[in-house]
């Protein structure tokens, strides 16, 4: 029988659980793991950072650059084992769907953050999963995974909204660079909604996001609807930035939104995106959907 494991990381809770062919278990030494990376120089309250970037000499030694390295590893803390997968394609796809419902961004590869990473949990998306959340969210993942066998770019758009999302919270970033990243995740959820329910016609950037959550039970935010006064506020504001380098009328960099009131509209993107990757995952009957993207109040998620 077909089988795979690997090692992942870092997630520095005890984490021992099966559910159907998927099974995580603590590997050995996690209190050291753990503590090494409490201790890291390059840890700032809940992220990690990348450290400068070193260069070996022929002649031998190092020199250390003036910039971060920008890809760095973590220790892996955990194994995963899929009883019945022929690679580890679907074993990488369980542990980004584990890295979403914990909020932080976990591993396979060898080195596989980017710039900075949270080294706990809940950080990267506005809920707590209830109950038996997690052991329905394996569930959700392997059905996703087996429903789309026949079209495995489904999957891997699914992955790539994730690491949209994720990349969105380094706190180092400018407001538009995070705004890019967020219509980036937005576009990808976009991209899998009209693979799984192809509408009736071509969409316009300004009625993509309004059919997508009218699809998936989401509320349309009053910045996606294109009945609201003014159109479509959010395809307002990426179309000049894509096309000619300017964000809020200013080259990127140069102003801001929502200066002087109005919506935290990226806070809010972030979360529409997470209510998108739940519904398109499969759990469309859940609160967590339908509550407000506009506070930063944590909500709670039942997968039950």
């Amino acid at each position: 029988m077909a089988g795979q494991r690997s090692e992942f990381g870092y997630y520095p809770r005890p984490l021992d659980i099966t559910v159907g062919p998927v099974s995580i278990a603590t590997r050995d030494g996690l209190d050291d793991m753990v503590k090494n990376v409490n201790e890291d120089e390059w840890r700032e309250g809940k992220w990690i950072y990348s450290p400068f970037r070193e260069v070996s000499h022929l002649g031998g030694g190092l020199n250390t650059r003036p910039y971060p390295a920008r890809v760095f590893s973590l220790p892996k803390t955990h194994d995963i084992t899929h009883a019945t997968a022929p690679d580890l394609d679907p074993v990488n796809f369980h542990v980004w769907s584990l890295s979403f419902f914990k909020g932080m961004r976990f591993t396979i590869t060898e080195a596989g953050f980017l710039d900075s990473t949270p080294v706990e949990p809940d950080v990267l998306v506005d809920f707590v999963l209830l109950g038996g959340s997690l052991e329905k969210s394996i569930e959700l993942a392997e059905a996703f995974w087996l429903d789309n066998l026949a079209m495995p770019e489904r999957a891997r758009i699914w992955v790539a909204a994730v690491h949209a999302l994720f990349l969105s919270q380094n706190p180092q970033h400018l407001q538009f660079e995070r705004f890019l990243y967020l219509y980036t995740a937005l576009d990808a959820c976009f991209a899998l909604a009209k693979s799984l329910n192809p509408p009736a016609r071509n969409l316009s950037h300004g009625q993509r996001i309004a059919w997508m959550c009218d699809w998936l039970g989401v509320p349309v935010p009053p910045w996606a609807d294109p009945a609201a006064a003014g159109g479509v506020e959010v395809a307002a504001m990426r179309n000049p930035m894509i096309h000619e380098g300017l964000y809020m009328g200013e080259p990127l960099g140069f102003a801001l939104h929502g200066v002087g009131g109005g919506p935290n509209l990226t806070l809010e993107m972030s979360g529409l995106v997470s209510r998108l990757l739940v519904a398109l995952l499969g759990a469309r009957n859940n609160r967590y959907i339908t509550s407000s993207t506009g506070t930063r109040q944590r909500q709670g998620l039942d997968l039950g």
